[in-house]
């Protein structure tokens, strides 16, 4: 006890101590109840907006390109079917904006870069879900939009506000388990598709493509799309994101992981032209911060992590191995294993869990009961954003990396962080996950 209050102490006053970001607190809301419009409102937006429904937020208005996918979300939500649906996230803010204080972005990952910045531009604030964009461009353009205009922003990476996750956190910082060099993390899902985009498919009647499409590249209606189907193919999506986000944070928060020097993917079946691969290792080296060596960070994903993680040096030999979905980082004395969202973060082998015990609790923690009550606090000014978007960018640039990895595979990147290069490969460097460029005119979106 006389050590965990000795580094409470401690850590609240070193830079440990501090959140390693830049925490952003808003204005009160003018509403008695944060008003929130969800954008994107299927599966997911309609699981989100009663998420925020729960942490205290008022639903608005709904916006959703495909009418038919909204209703069928919708229909076990009766608090929601009164509320007017429209097509356009544009008009929608044009006709009721001074109503809406917050919107939460629950569409593909090809608009959200669009979606979040005219927002943003307007004052108001975002919760966008993950991955956070799908170029690197967009990952580094949006933070800034972000920063210039004041607004209090979050990534839908549930986790990192949990008390797990601080708890992994201090204990890193606080030297539980020494010196980290690698981390292995891991996840079974894989996206892989080798059924060609089906050809000649007519636009349902309800769907307006275009606006589906945002800033992206022009291409036909399929309907191999539907249904979140879009998540296989690498016009709208990337295999590390989905689960990256949640499998990763637990690493890149602990260790402090801006910036990596390299990627590098191992892939056995490459991805068809129109999809991603089956799974693959992705491997990430990152350079000493501060007095932190060099750590190497591995991403086991898919078919990969069913034939190549290693059991964990730390942990004893009758004990269950774990290898579905999470992170294991590894330390000189001892062992941080969590699931996929730092979810149960605890230390091996359990003999050293016993004697280092809880930490110390020195640093900046969610004031909400979780991610969706932390953004809706930090709206109405009595709280903290924990992931927002000058913490997820750097994330979120990593994700992007693994993606480009995983799609130009076996040969080891160098990344150039400062000019946004990679530097010694020009097809990966030219990679639709890199560029900003494209034939339909971004400020139209935003």
């Amino acid at each position: 006890m006389k050590r965990r209050s000795f580094l409470k102490t401690t850590l609240a006053t070193t830079a440990y101590g501090m959140a390693p970001f830049s925490i952003l607190r808003a204005g009160e809301s003018p509403n008695s109840k944060l008003n929130v419009a969800i954008v994107g409102c299927g599966r997911q937006g309609s699981s989100n907006a009663r998420s925020l429904q729960n942490a205290g937020a008022n639903i608005v208005a709904l916006c959703d390109v495909h009418e038919s996918w909204h209703k069928a979300a919708i229909r076990n939500q009766k608090e929601l079917h009164d509320l007017k649906l429209w097509t356009d996230y544009r008009v929608m803010y044009d006709q009721i904006g001074k109503d809406i204080d917050a919107v939460c972005i629950a569409t593909p990952e090809h608009s959200h870069y669009a979606i979040a910045t005219f927002f943003i531009r307007r004052g108001i604030h975002v919760y966008c879900q993950k991955p956070l964009c799908h170029t690197m461009w967009e990952t580094r353009e949006i933070a800034k939009e972000a920063r210039a205009h004041n607004v209090i922003t979050q990534m839908g990476n549930q986790g990192h506000s949990s008390v797990s996750s601080s708890n992994i956190y201090e204990w890193v910082r606080e030297g539980a388990i020494g010196k980290v060099r690698e981390v292995n993390t891991y996840m079974t899902k894989n996206y892989w598709t080798n059924k060609p985009v089906i050809q000649g498919s007519k636009t349902p009647s309800d769907l307006d493509w275009d606006l589906y499409l945002n800033r992206t590249e022009e291409i036909p209606f399929s309907e191999s799309y539907l249904k979140r189907n879009w998540i296989d193919y690498n016009h709208f999506s990337g295999a590390v994101g989905d689960m990256g986000a949640h499998t990763l944070d637990a690493a890149y928060y602990s260790l402090d992981l801006k910036v990596p020097l390299s990627v590098r993917a191992e892939v056995e079946v490459p991805a068809k032209p129109w999809s991603l691969p089956s799974g693959g290792l992705i491997t990430w080296e990152f350079g000493a911060r501060g007095d932190m060596p060099p750590v190497t960070l591995r991403y086991y994903l898919g078919t990969a992590n069913k034939e190549g993680l290693e059991r964990p040096k730390h942990l004893e030999p009758e004990r269950k191995f774990d290898h579905g979905s999470g992170s294991y980082i590894i330390g000189e004395t001892g062992t941080i294993k969590s699931g996929s969202h730092s979810h149960g973060g605890r230390i091996i082998p359990e003999e050293k869990m016993q004697e280092i015990g809880k930490p110390s609790g020195g640093s900046y923690r969610n004031e909400g009961s979780g991610h969706f009550e932390n953004f809706v606090l930090a709206c109405q000014g009595t709280g903290k954003a924990m992931s927002n978007f000058e913490y997820a960018g750097p994330l979120s640039e990593i994700i992007v990396l693994g993606d480009i990895a995983l799609m130009h595979p076996n040969r080891t990147l160098e990344w150039d962080a400062e000019n946004m290069q990679i530097t010694n490969d020009e097809q990966a460097n030219n990679s639709s996950f890199m560029r900003h460029a494209e034939p339909r005119d971004a400020m139209a979106w935003v």
